[in-house]
């Protein structure tokens, strides 16, 4: 929670331009606060219990802001409105503000920028996503009936624990540049590019360049560089600041969980498969990649696989639109586990 509630703090200080209701100091406090000490103090400082909502099935809490009267002066005209909804689970921690001070929201977005949050769509008009780190920061409007509201959502997520990281579908939990950065470290971690074609270029994160343990995620948000599309392991890796070099990089060491890695034999898949398989033709739009079907024990759907050839002319089967790996293993053609493209489960869409 710390770190959500402290980033929080540079959103709400603004509210001292206006009310001078709150300060840095109470912010820090409330930000190592467990639960009951926060809500004593959002109490403090006049944010009230306003009820709950269930919101995917978690309870949130929301407080709104009672602005104090003060003595006998002349009755505030302009009504401020102020509430603060905050849920929590076992491994999430969001925290909403929401306010109808448009100058209030507008400088927090500013705040957001100056404190080094990346922001790729901040011309968005339905909402706009600042990310660091494992948090991100969703800003919006919100229209009712009688007023116009400005939302900030920060959400942090939990890291998750190292030895849970073993497979290549672990890594597809990470669902952001900035997520990736927080775990694994800014020099492990670089914004790049994905060469399909000469025409078809695709933003990328690429984890641990030039080394055995290279992994590419392509985005489904190439804006924003979140919602993994899916994670390339292995092959050329056509981005382009490895297109250029001219060093060594080790056979990637990421194995599936069904247990595919770079390098393997056929005879080695067929074996792990169970069965035969088929894969596309050399001269196919989809060269040696294997027909996305269950044939087996392996999801050729969600692990989508490129073979290599070390002697692609040795067999007319390769001319084929589509090759048995059965029918062409006797011929002794060095095909390999070439690269793998994973993509995510519904869990980490």
């Amino acid at each position: 929670m710390r770190g959500s509630v402290l980033f929080l703090i540079s959103f709400l200080l603004v509210c001292n331009v206006h009310s001078q209701e709150f300060s840095a100091k109470d912010f820090l406090f409330a930000s190592s606060a467990p639960s009951k000490k926060l809500e004593s103090y959002l109490t403090k400082n006049h944010f009230l219990p306003g009820g709950s909502k269930i919101q995917d099935g978690s309870q949130v809490n929301i407080y709104r802001y009672l602005k104090p009267q003060k003595g006998k002066k002349r009755k505030d005209t302009l009504h401020i409105n102020r509430t603060i909804e905050i849920l929590r689970t076992k491994n999430n921690f969001s925290f909403t503000y929401i306010t109808s001070l448009k100058k209030e929201f507008d400088e927090s977005l500013l705040e957001l920028k100056e404190s080094g949050f990346f922001c790729g769509n901040e011309k968005d008009t339905t909402g706009i996503l600042f990310q660091r780190k494992n948090i991100t920061v969703l800003a919006s409007t919100l229209k009712e009936t009688d007023d116009t509201l400005y939302s900030l959502v920060i959400h942090q997520q939990e890291l998750p624990l190292p030895e849970t990281i073993q497979f290549a579908e672990d890594l597809l939990q990470f669902y952001s540049h900035e997520y990736l950065v927080s775990f694994f470290g800014e020099s492990n971690v670089i914004k790049d590019l994905y060469y399909f074609s000469e025409k078809d270029v695709a933003k990328c994160s690429v984890l641990f360049p030039k080394t055995s343990r290279q992994a590419v995620f392509i985005w489904e948000d190439n804006i924003n560089l979140c919602k993994p599309a899916y994670l390339i392991i292995g092959g050329n890796m056509n981005t382009s600041t490895i297109s250029n070099y001219d060093g060594v990089i080790g056979e990637n060491v990421w194995n599936s969980k069904a247990g595919i890695y770079s390098g393997m034999s056929l005879n080695s898949l067929m074996r792990l498969n169970g069965n035969s398989f088929k894969f596309y033709g050399k001269n196919s739009p989809s060269p040696y990649m294997i027909v996305p079907e269950n044939t087996g024990a392996i999801n050729f759907k969600a692990n989508r696989v490129v073979l290599g050839c070390l002697n692609p002319s040795g067999s007319r089967l390769l001319n084929n639109s589509t090759i048995s790996a059965d029918e062409i293993l006797s011929d002794n053609l060095g095909i390999y586990v070439y690269m793998m493209m994973i993509l995510p489960s519904a869990i980490n869409k």
